[in-house]
C-alpha cells in the first residue's frame, strides 16, 4: 500500500492540531497551562513508546539525542516563552508574532539547509503569513508589552529552529518517524516535570482539584496535540522542503476557528473568514513537486554523497493552538 503524500500527512496533522484547540479550550476551565503542557507531552510520550513497545521494535534511533534536543526546543521550550509571553502581550500583536513563525521558517531553511524556494512557495508563504495575522487577530493591542513580544517572537523563532532540527533528523536516515517523535516527546516530558513540580509548590497547579471530563480533555490533547500530529509532521518533513511545510500548517488556525465555530459556537468576523481564505488558497497553490524541490539532497556539495547532504517538528502548532485557546476563553 502507497504511503499517503507528505502534503496529505502534514495537512491530517493540521485537522489534529486544530481539534486540539478544542479539547484545549475545554481543558483550561478547570487546569493551568502549565498542568495541560505537562499532561500533554507525558500522554503523548507515553502513548509513541506504547506503539513501540506494541510493534516489538526496539527504540534504539541513530539520532537519540538529536531527537531529544528537538523535544527540548519543541514542544516544551516554544510552549513555555509562548505561554509566559500570551499574558504579557495583547491578541493582535500575538497574532503577527506566531505568523512570524513562517517568515522565520524559510530563512532558517535557506541558510542552514540551502533550501531554494520557489517564487510560488515565496508567494504562498506571503499569502498565508497576511491570512493567519488576520484570523489570529481580534484588532486589538490592548495589554501588550515588549517583554511579552520579545517572549512570543523567541517562540515563534525556536519552533522555525525545532522545523530545521526536525528536517535534518528525517532526512539523514538511521531513525524512522515514530522513534524520533518517541525521543522527541520522551525529552519534553522530563524538562517538563520539574517545572510543574515548582508549579505544584506554589500552588499555581489545578490537577488535583480537576474532575474526570477535564481530565480526559486533557488527555485528549495530549493524543491530539502531541502524539498523532508530531508523529504525522515527522513522517511528512522527510519528503517536504522545510518552506512547503510552513505553508501547509498555516491551516492550523483556518481548521481550529472552523471547529470552534460548530463545536463551540464561536464566531468569525468577514475580514478574518477573508483571511482563512487567504490561508486556503496559499495552501492550495502548492503541489507536491514543490514540496521536493529545492530540497537539500538537489544539490550535494562537492565531496558529499546525496545521502551526507540530505538531512525540521513543528512548531507554531503548539503556539497556535494556545492562540487560538487564548483567544476563544
Amino acid at each position: 500500500m502507497r504511503r499517503p503524500s507528505g502534503i496529505t500527512l502534514l495537512s491530517l496533522a493540521a485537522v489534529s492540531w486544530a481539534l486540539a484547540t478544542v479539547t484545549t479550550k475545554v481543558t483550561l476551565e478547570q487546569l493551568s497551562p502549565i498542568d495541560l503542557l505537562a499532561v500533554e507531552v507525558s500522554v503523548g510520550a507515553g502513548a509513541v513508546w506504547l506503539a513501540i513497545t506494541l510493534r516489538g521494535g526496539a527504540a534504539r534511533a541513530a539520532h537519540r539525542w538529536r531527537s531529544a534536543r528537538l523535544g527540548l526546543v519543541e514542544p516544551a521550550l516554544t510552549f513555555a516563552l509562548f505561554d509566559i509571553g500570551i499574558d504579557r502581550t495583547g491578541a493582535a500583536d500575538a497574532a503577527v508574532l506566531v505568523a512570524a513563525q513562517s517568515i522565520f521558517t524559510v530563512a532558517l531553511s535557506w541558510l542552514v539547509l540551502r533550501e531554494r524556494t520557489s517564487a510560488r512557495v515565496g508567494a504562498a508563504v506571503a499569502l498565508g503569513f497576511a491570512g493567519v495575522v488576520v484570523v489570529g487577530s481580534d484588532g486589538s493591542g490592548h495589554g501588550a508589552t515588549v517583554l511579552g513580544d520579545v517572549l512570543v517572537l523567541a517562540s515563534s523563532a525556536a519552533a522555525a529552529v525545532a522545523a530545521v532540527l526536525a528536517r535534518r533528523i528525517g532526512t539523514a536516515g538511521g531513525s524512522d518517524a515514530v522513534t524520533v517523535t518517541a525521543w522527541q516527546l520522551l525529552a519534553a516530558a522530563i524538562a517538563c516535570t520539574p517545572v510543574l513540580g515548582v508549579a505544584a509548590l506554589a500552588g499555581r497547579s489545578m490537577l488535583g482539584s480537576a474532575d474526570a471530563a477535564h481530565l480526559l480533555a486533557a488527555i485528549a490533547t495530549g493524543l491530539l496535540g502531541s502524539a498523532v500530529p508530531f508523529l504525522l509532521y515527522n513522517t511528512a518533513i522527510r519528503d517536504l522542503n522545510v518552506s512547503v511545510a510552513a505553508v501547509i500548517l498555516n491551516l492550523i488556525p483556518v481548521f481550529g476557528a472552523g471547529l470552534a465555530i460548530v463545536l463551540l459556537g464561536n464566531s468569525l468576523s468577514p475580514v478574518q473568514f477573508a483571511g482563512a481564505a487567504a490561508i486556503v488558497l496559499a495552501a492550495l497553490g502548492i503541489d507536491r513537486n514543490d514540496g521536493r524541490r529545492g530540497a537539500p539532497s538537489d544539490v550535494p556539495p562537492a565531496g558529499e554523497t546525496d545521502h551526507d547532504a540530505t538531512r525540521r517538528s513543528a512548531c507554531a502548532p503548539a503556539a497556535t493552538t494556545a492562540l487560538l485557546a487564548e483567544r476563544a476563553s
